[in-house]
């Protein structure tokens, strides 16, 4: 039996758990009893009170509740889809059709919350998005493979009664399911209308790969594999085949079951959220926070949606999470995850009607700013020198985790001419602390967290002052510089930026000063002087000094190219390479291979390693 939920069997009632919900025995009992009935403030879970109307609660199959229901809509406010395809997805199905072969009479899947509709007959979807989709979606495969297999009326049958509500004088189907917003095209046109695998897979390869359209595909595509080789499984004939996936739309109509939460407005829904967390409800830090400020809302409650879909927009692809830690750091100091909801609640749980909408548009601001903080070229960055946005996307290239409260603190607090500087501090701070430093991260996010709050309080109100409050962490030039003899770097972005700012150091420092024509390090081939895969040429010097093998990432081993040799030139040896290679380089620190080394060893590579280490001083220097 997998955690992801629980079979209905005889034995004392578990918790049922799947993705978004848990729930106790409480709430189980109401499974059982099926129905569960709380009216004007009658106590629910938690202590808490409904503060009107009523809320009701049911079990039926999924499918049923599906069929039954005709019409439900995510809100643009809600999370876009989230589930993977290689996890929660596979998980998913991989329960339902275990339970299914094995003929368990039910299955539980947890928990959906949904808004009784007050015009149209749309049920809104409070909690439930990601298992009514998958559900959808599997539906959806099913009619593909009977409509390929020439079963068109069958198919017909399932598109109607689960997927699409067809409307007189119409000749696409309505979707009984509208995602929100973001997925809502996608959805309807490759999933709830008819669409082959080829344009599905072209769909995808077109998606952002982090992008939720692209899990959204992913998960069709899944549940389409997964249909195919239920049907493949069965052998025999054609017919055979579609009475077992006939089968399985039965098993999901009828004993895939859900217990159905109706509640008569959103003021009802926010509590009851939040006394079930109490209780063990399973959800993300923004769906808590969201939850908790919307019930405080109440009359203006359609601002603070609005600010809230507004935040969702700013954020796009980035961990949602991630943004509000980074955010209450930036303003309050730093704060566990796990602890994350307790301390929001804590802080916010009077907000008045007013301070609320305020509150909910500052965060749509902060998302905006959360989300400029890996794009140099954000709109947030106009009025900002070039070589402020050249810090930032270095930033990005180091890993700027652990400095984004600071940045966030300060764009609202520093001046554009002050902005750089910081910046400029914190690529040093990066770099010998943590990129070549390699030393302990909670460290730097502590220290990181302070000079955040001490910005957002005024106490650090320049650079300077930001600087000397991390001073401590930053390894002197003694300890970088031996650093430095040790460092390797797998990740290709980084070594470039690493050896593209050595070479603009050793470029000034052997022409008086002067600045050489900026190539950006991303314009530039990275080398491997031994190479990763070396061929033929380089045998006898393997066998001659076998350690080679183990210097291929470190830095003296790496350089930089305008253009990438060719095939036949890259994978001769050293001697051949050098001379036709890095000696006509225009690059001081390539070209110098040629003139500094007769031959590649590990003695060559050390030595190549201390002489970048004496640049990388005058590179990222101490104020």
């Amino acid at each position: 039996m997998s955690a992801g939920a629980a079979r209905a069997t005889n034995a004392p009632a578990p918790i049922i758990r799947y993705g978004e919900i848990a729930l106790d025995n409480p709430i189980l009992g109401a499974v059982r009893s099926h129905s569960l009935i709380c009216r004007f403030g009658v106590v629910v879970s938690g202590g808490r009170k409904v503060p009107e109307s009523y809320m009701d609660a049911q079990t039926q199959g999924i499918g049923e509740l599906i069929e039954h229901r005709r019409l439900f809509r995510v809100p643009d406010h809600q999370r876009d889809f989230a589930w993977a395809a290689d996890d929660e997805v596979e998980q998913y199905l991989d329960d339902i059709i275990r339970a299914f072969a094995e003929g368990d009479t039910d299955y539980f899947l947890g928990l959906i919350v949904l808004i009784k509709p007050l015009e149209g007959g749309v049920w809104e979807i409070l909690d439930g998005q990601q298992r009514l989709a998958t559900t959808t979606m599997t539906y959806a495969a099913i009619r593909e493979w009977l409509y390929a297999a020439g079963f068109e009326k069958d198919a017909g049958k399932i598109q109607s009664e689960f997927i699409g509500v067809s409307e007189l004088g119409q000749s696409q189907d309505r979707a009984r399911l509208t995602l929100n917003i973001n997925n809502r095209d996608g959805f309807e046109k490759l999933v709830v209308n008819r669409c082959n695998d080829d344009t599905l897979e072209a769909k995808r390869d077109n998606a952002g790969k982090f992008s939720s359209e692209r899990r959204m595909i992913d998960a069709a595509i899944a549940c389409r594999k997964r249909v195919r080789k239920l049907a493949a499984d069965v052998g025999g004939t054609p017919d055979e085949q579609a009475g077992k996936l006939f089968r399985l739309a039965e098993y999901a109509r009828d004993n895939v079951k859900v217990v159905v939460m109706n509640v008569a407005s959103t003021v009802n829904a926010y509590v009851i959220f939040e006394s079930l967390n109490d209780r063990g409800l399973d959800l993300s830090v923004l769906d808590l926070v969201k939850n908790h400020l919307f019930g405080l809302a109440n009359a203006r409650l359609a601002e603070v949606q609005s600010s809230w879909s507004q935040m969702a927009a700013n954020l796009g692809d980035r961990p949602a999470d991630d943004f509000l830690k980074v955010y209450w750091t930036s303003r309050f100091g730093r704060i566990q995850r796990g602890r994350l909801f307790d301390e929001w609640r804590r802080k916010f749980d009077s907000l008045s009607n007013g301070k609320v909408v305020g509150f909910a548009r500052e965060l749509a601001t902060a998302a905006d700013r959360f989300a400029a903080l890996d794009i140099p070229d954000h709109d947030v960055w106009d009025g900002y020198s070039n070589e402020c946005r050249r810090l930032l996307g270095n930033l990005g290239i180091l890993g700027n985790r652990q400095v984004r409260p600071i940045i966030l603190a300060a764009i609202d607090r520093f001046t554009p001419q002050r902005m750089e500087r910081l910046l400029r501090h914190l690529v040093t701070l990066t770099v010998r602390y943590q990129t070549v430093g390699k030393r302990r991260t909670g460290l730097l996010e502590i220290a990181a967290a302070r000079a955040a709050l001490g910005i957002s309080t005024g106490q650090l109100n320049t650079p300077k002052k930001v600087w000397s409050s991390l001073a401590h962490l930053v390894p002197g030039d003694d300890d970088f510089q031996r650093d430095m003899m040790e460092y390797s770097e797998a990740k290709p972005a980084r070594a470039r930026y690493m050896l593209s700012e050595l070479e603009n150091v050793a470029y000034r420092l052997e022409h008086d000063g002067a600045n050489p024509e900026f190539v950006p390090s991303e314009d530039l081939t990275l080398e491997h002087v031994f190479p990763r895969n070396p061929s033929d040429a380089w045998q006898d010097q393997i066998r001659a000094t076998p350690q080679l093998r183990d210097q291929v990432h470190r830095l003296g081993n790496l350089c930089l190219l305008a253009e990438r040799p060719n095939r036949e030139v890259g994978s001769s040896g050293f001697d051949r390479k050098s001379r036709a290679v890095y000696g006509n380089s225009n690059l001081l620190l390539t070209s110098r291979i040629a003139t500094d080394f007769d031959a590649w060893t590990p003695a060559s590579i050390n030595h190549r390693q201390d002489q970048l280490s004496d640049l990388a001083i005058g590179t990222w220097p101490l104020p």
